[in-house]
């Protein structure tokens, strides 16, 4: 994969925030999310996204967040600062440091489903990309209940780099793990304005949502962390996936 050009995609989506339009009181913004694929996603079949819904102090506590940062360092000509600090952060939430070994453990719900999701499904936890819908969370929460044109503007700039992300990596299959509340709409909205819409297959009303999308089977679930019979669901996602892969895999007679 030309990881360049992904690159260069980010560059040119970044390069849009501006201090005129995205001058936002109380900047408590992240760090931008951007992932990108480690060698071994080539190697594995099939090809899996796992999304949540933002990130949770990305580039934070080392003073490398904020939108401001961001404008500064595009006046600066050093927007490609942010992408590479992004980059290398991304790395850390499956490898002890940038260039170490798998993790074998974690604290967090989602990375849990995550590893879980690759081992079920016998693939590498580096095989597949993780990936989030918001590209900034906003003070380690979700930046939805900021004033009403400041999340138009972080979900404009965020869904078009996550169509980015999709139209590089090609997934087979896409695992929204955002929950629905608020969710659902901008999902929509993602597949409405980057692709051909999208296609419902069946829905279990708060739980489950499957639908074809960007020549993807794509699946909305609750948060990993969700309780209260989430959990079958997210069972079944892994089994909806193991059963479509194993047809696929079948020779025609």
């Amino acid at each position: 994969m030309d990881q360049d050009l992904l690159i260069s995609q980010f560059h040119r989506v970044l390069s849009k925030i501006n201090v005129e339009q995205y001058k936002f009181e109380n900047d408590k913004y992240s760090g931008v999310f951007l992932p990108v694929a480690f060698d071994a996603y080539n190697d594995y079949k099939p090809k899996i996204m796992v999304i949540g819904r933002e990130t949770a102090g990305w580039n934070t506590n080392n003073d490398k967040n904020t939108i401001k940062r961001i404008i500064n360092k595009k006046e600066d000509g050093l927007l490609s600062d942010i992408i590479e600090e992004s980059i290398k952060r991304y790395s850390w939430h499956l490898k002890t440091k940038p260039d170490g070994e798998l993790k074998t453990k974690h604290r967090s719900h989602f990375q849990r489903y995550y590893y879980r999701v690759s081992k079920e499904l016998g693939l590498s936890p580096d095989g597949m990309i993780y990936a989030n819908l918001f590209a900034w969370d906003y003070d380690n929460k979700s930046p939805l209940n900021r004033p009403k044109e400041e999340v138009s503007k972080i979900t404009d700039l965020s869904l078009e780099l996550l169509s980015i992300q999709i139209k590089f990596f090609k997934p087979d299959y896409i695992i929204f793990a955002t929950g629905f509340m608020r969710i659902d709409p901008i999902i929509k909205k993602l597949f409405k304005e980057y692709f051909e819409e999208h296609e419902t297959v069946s829905v279990v009303p708060k739980k489950l949502w499957e639908f074809k999308a960007a020549n993807a089977t794509c699946f909305r679930i609750a948060h990993p962390r969700a309780q209260n019979g989430h959990a079958d669901f997210r069972d079944e996602v892994i089994e909806r996936i193991r059963n479509y892969s194993q047809k696929k895999s079948q020779p025609l007679n």
